[in-house]
């Protein structure tokens, strides 16, 4: 059976990755850490480790573009789990949601998010989370007796994020009541700052007209172009999507194409479920008119994050007009951390190897 670290040297002499001494000596330490918990190494390596705190966890953090995902995808198919999942954190925290909901009713259940908690970890003994962020009070507030849990009853989790521990949730409502999480999470993960300078998303764009900026006619008439040519020219329909008892109108779509103005999308109070159900459903997506944001559009700049997270992990194809380049999209605001991974995101899009 193959280590994560051995896979990952595998890559390398495949030519799949570049060499990266700060990725190198990650994968390093984060192979040690699961071989252990894996038990992929021998009783000797392992007997050794005890002696040991072990960790529970890791979290690996860094800019955008520096391969933290890449790494965490290596490591989530080398280990030979049956019970394993690779989800986006926004999406699992739905789930967790959707799961307390169903069982709140219940009188026989004393504490709804430990049995919760519980039946995920009866699920899932590798977890891997893809950029873990804390934006809303209703997550911060159940997120260390979840971990907690979840720890105690033997699952190893692995979470990237743009932000370190320290900074999560930050300016966030009673964050005070969110910082004994930060301290659990610090002590009982293996943090990880992957910080290497490089953006190898932003290295692998190409002229694949998917990205249009400045907005003007021939912008504008090359986007109706594509929309006509991908559809067959059939003229919009109208789809209703049903999200827990809501309904989400799509005005022009045909043929698996969604089209859609920047503020149909973000500028209404639209969430992650949303996003992601408009991801489930459309192979290709339009946004158009993207505007110059600020903190002044800080609403719409998170809901743009979410969008954008929710279409790349679905790895959808998207074709954008916008006001500005991706790095001239959003001017110095509250919200640097998360849209830093949005503006490489956006730029990976364009890539021959995304698209």
């Amino acid at each position: 059976m193959m280590s994560s670290l051995s896979t990952y040297k595998n890559y390398l002499k495949k030519n799949l990755i570049k060499f990266d001494p700060i990725q190198e000596s990650t994968m390093i330490v984060i192979d040690e850490l699961l071989s252990y918990e894996f038990s992929l190494k021998s009783k000797f390596y392992k007997n050794f480790l005890k002696r040991r705190k072990s960790k529970n966890g890791i979290y690996l953090y860094g800019e955008a573009g520096v391969g933290k995902t890449m790494l965490m995808d290596i490591c989530f198919s080398s280990i030979k789990v049956k019970k394993k999942k690779r989800i986006h954190f926004q999406e699992f925290m739905i789930d967790i949601h959707n799961r307390l909901h169903r069982i709140r009713n219940s009188k026989s259940i004393k504490d709804p998010l430990v049995t919760v908690a519980e039946e995920v970890a009866s699920e899932i003994k590798f977890l891997c989370f893809d950029e873990f962020q804390v934006t809303d009070i209703a997550d911060a507030s159940i997120l260390k007796k979840l971990f907690t849990v979840l720890f105690e009853q033997g699952t190893i989790i692995f979470s990237t994020s743009n932000i370190k521990p320290s900074n999560l949730y930050l300016d966030g409502l009673h964050r005070d009541r969110f910082l004994s999480f930060i301290d659990y999470l610090e002590n009982d993960c293996l943090v990880i700052n992957i910080n290497s300078g490089k953006d190898y998303r932003k290295n692998r764009i190409i002229d694949g007209e998917v990205y249009y900026s400045p907005i003007n006619n021939s912008t504008e008439a090359a986007m109706d172009k594509i929309f006509k040519n991908i559809t067959n020219g059939l003229p919009y329909e109208e789809k209703i999507l049903f999200i827990k008892g809501r309904e989400l109108k799509i005005e022009r779509q045909a043929l698996g194409c969604a089209r859609f103005d920047f503020q149909e999308l973000c500028a209404k109070p639209l969430g992650a479920e949303d996003y992601l159900a408009i991801s489930n459903e459309f192979d290709v997506i339009f946004i158009e008119n993207i505007p110059i944001l600020s903190s002044e559009k800080r609403n719409e700049a998170k809901r743009f994050v979410s969008l954008i997270d929710a279409l790349y992990d679905n790895k959808k194809k998207v074709f954008i007009s916008a006001h500005g380049q991706p790095d001239e999209i959003y001017k110095k605001g509250d919200s640097q951390f998360e849209f830093k991974r949005c503006i490489s995101r956006l730029h990976e899009m364009r890539s021959k190897e995304y698209l």
